[in-house]
């Protein structure tokens, strides 16, 4: 009988304290219908962005070379990756009413942890604080500017604050199979080889290899970008210079020029400068915005002088086999099977 009332009284304070949280919480404010979070002329017309979180914050603009990020020397943005995901998702996103004008409801949501500011033709700026998803799972919660509540949207996309991620880092790409052929240059020397055809493997012992080295020359991404003036980028020193002619009749020069590393266990850090022998190719543009930080993979991958190429030309070492010891006294008898009989 006392556990019987114990269940009871149990299930009577879970349904008080149901209804209490209830009535605390504050019901989204029904709306006749949904409308776009971002009209489809601001976004058409925009003339940049800025994105706020994570305590970083960086500009895209749009300008007669297309669209540039500011905090990084105006380099190109990357539309693939970055903006065109954005953009996509701001055009589907749709405003569902308010959410909560509740204070504390409103500082629980996080509104002024990320923010997007647009541009619009006009010059006026259209900000939009984002925060946490709703309890619905719908979307982001959202408040516009000069708003004291908060609404409810479906939107979903990524706000990206860190200049670097927004970057197109790609000095230059090809088909590998359309570079006709590659030409080194180090210190201790120089060594050039071509193919006769598109997609034909290229002549001599060393085939293979080049293979190998134009696969991973044909997309030169670099690793970041920083000023013309940097300190570690004058005091480079050029490590080596590689040439790539392709079929269609251009060429594209890299030149590596490396820095001492600091302490014995770390690889010195890399600068590469991409030039095109087309004036309109964006490397020839970008080249003159900053200086560019090789990636490492890439310095590793690409021989640094004469005798290092060589020396991956080598085959193998074979392991040398152990020794054969010679134990002293007479030869063992061996036993042969009719010999052995069982008792």
């Amino acid at each position: 009988m006392r556990n019987k009332n114990l269940l009871i009284a149990t299930a009577v304070l879970g349904l008080i304290a149901l209804a209490a949280v209830q009535l605390t919480r504050e019901a989204p404010v029904a709306v006749a219908g949904k409308q776009p979070l971002v009209t489809a002329p601001l976004l058409d017309g925009a003339k940049s962005l800025t994105i706020k979180t994570n305590n970083k914050s960086v500009t895209v603009e749009k300008s007669a070379d297309g669209w540039t990020v500011k905090e990084k020397f105006g380099l190109p943005a990357d539309i693939e990756n970055r903006l065109m995901p954005l953009i996509r998702g701001l055009q589907k996103a749709n405003n569902f009413g308010q959410l909560t004008a509740n204070p504390k409801r409103l500082e629980k949501l996080g509104l002024a942890d990320s923010s997007l500011t647009l541009v619009g033709p006009d010059g006026q700026p259209t900000v939009i604080q984002f925060g946490k998803q709703t309890d619905d799972g719908l979307g982001a919660s959202a408040r516009l500017a000069g708003q004291e509540f908060a609404i409810r949207t479906d939107f979903t996309g990524y706000l990206e604050g860190d200049p670097l991620s927004w970057v197109d880092l790609t000095l230059f790409s090809a088909k590998p199979a359309d570079i006709k052929s590659v030409g080194f240059e180090w210190k201790d020397g120089k060594a050039s080889f071509s193919r006769k055809e598109v997609g034909a493997p290229f002549e001599g012992k060393e085939g293979a290899a080049i293979e190998e080295i134009v696969a991973t020359l044909a997309t030169i991404r670099a690793a970041d970008a920083v000023a013309l003036d940097d300190k570690d980028a004058a005091k480079a020193g050029r490590s080596s210079q590689v040439k790539l002619a392709l079929f269609d009749g251009t060429s594209v020069t890299l030149t590596f020029a490396k820095l001492a590393s600091a302490t014995p266990n770390e690889p010195g850090k890399a600068f590469v400068r991409v030039e095109h022998s087309d004036p309109k190719h964006k490397a020839n543009a970008t080249v003159k915005k900053a200086a560019f930080i090789a990636a490492p993979w890439l310095v590793e991958q690409l021989p640094g002088s004469l005798a290092d190429f060589k020396k991956g030309l080598q085959p193998p070492a074979a392991e040398p086999t152990a020794p054969t010891i010679q134990i002293p006294g007479p030869a063992p008898t061996i036993i042969t099977p009719t010999e052995i009989k069982v008792k």
